[in-house]
């Protein structure tokens, strides 16, 4: 009896120590990371012009003793303003970690500048472990792209239609865009006049506060205000320089833009016209003036006239 019990534990020793080395003989794990901090959003590098330029690092730790293969894919929306290049296949020797890049472009200007700094694009990178052709294990990471803000209100000054006389005021159109990707706000206006102290611009407190929504490429959004320019009565017939100037509230940058404003000096009233007219008019009186004595003179020849007349008559009744 107790050999059978011997016989039988011997027996299913030697199917549980197969097992056993089996498992300690398989190949350790590997790691798919970031070495870029994607813990927040990656903000790429924004210039001006809209151009952007961004990387990506990522490292394959592989802890085996033997070469490790590694075939990579990304999956992001490809409808929005980056584009991601990075390997599309790697090799990782034993017992060692290896780094590597995914370079991030931009689409055009007009794509960039639409797309919201407070939204973001996630990128997903998907390593697949191949032995051969035949997929084996896989690991993913992902991280969210985003843009930086950027301010850039432009104003523009349109020149008015009306002629300036001194004395007299005329409107102008002052339009604001905002060629940013991110609504902005005017902190204040300012008009710088030179050559011509006796000009002024009123207005320019309508602009404060006022915010202005992204200007689309259709020009949608753009802010109008009607200013007016003063010129005084002791203004000078000149051409003046006029600047027109906002305070960003995003950037706190200035911008301006400038008019050139010709102030015409005030018609005068025609009066030599009149002068001639009183000219004649006081000739014409002088001359009735002067043939007063005339007519006085043809009257007491009459009554002298009648007077004897009468005279010669009385004498002849007396007679």
């Amino acid at each position: 009896m107790r050999k059978t019990y011997f016989v039988l534990l011997t027996f299913v020793l030697s199917f549980s120590l197969p097992l056993s080395s089996a498992q300690e003989l398989n190949p350790p794990s590997w790691e798919l990371g970031w070495d870029t901090d994607m813990d927040s959003t990656y903000l790429v590098d924004l210039e001006d012009d809209w151009d952007l330029t961004g990387e990506l690092v990522f490292y394959i730790n592989n802890e085996r003793t033997g070469e490790l293969n590694v075939d990579l894919t990304y999956d992001y929306d490809e409808e929005g303003p980056f584009e991601f290049d990075g390997p599309d296949s790697v090799s990782v020797g034993g017992s060692s970690n290896k780094s590597f890049s995914i370079s991030i472009t931009g689409a055009d200007a007009e794509t960039v500048r639409a797309f919201s700094p407070s939204s973001s694009i996630k990128l997903t990178v998907l390593g697949q472990e191949t032995v051969g052709e035949t997929p084996v294990a896989e690991n993913e990471i992902e991280g969210e792209i985003s843009t930086p803000r950027m301010y850039q209100l432009v104003p523009e000054v349109q020149l008015p239609t009306d002629t300036l006389f001194s004395g007299s005021w005329v409107e102008f159109d002052l339009e604001v865009s905002n060629l940013g990707n991110n609504q902005d706000a005017i902190t204040s206006g300012e008009a710088t006049i030179r050559s011509c102290p006796h000009l002024s611009v009123t207005g320019l407190d309508s602009l404060e506060g006022t915010v202005v929504e992204v200007t689309d490429e259709n020009g949608t959004g753009v802010a109008s205000f009607t200013l007016r320019l003063e010129a005084t009565s002791s203004h000078q017939e000149r051409t003046c320089e006029v600047s027109i100037s906002i305070l960003s509230e995003g950037d706190g940058t200035t911008r301006s833009s400038t008019m050139n404003v010709n102030v015409e000096a005030q018609q005068s009233t025609d009066t030599s016209g009149d002068a001639n007219d009183e000219g004649e008019d006081d000739g014409m009186t002088s001359t009735g003036s002067e043939s007063m004595p005339a007519l006085s003179l043809i009257e007491i020849f009459f009554v002298l006239l009648l007077t004897s007349w009468f005279s010669l008559r009385s004498q002849r009744d007396f007679l």
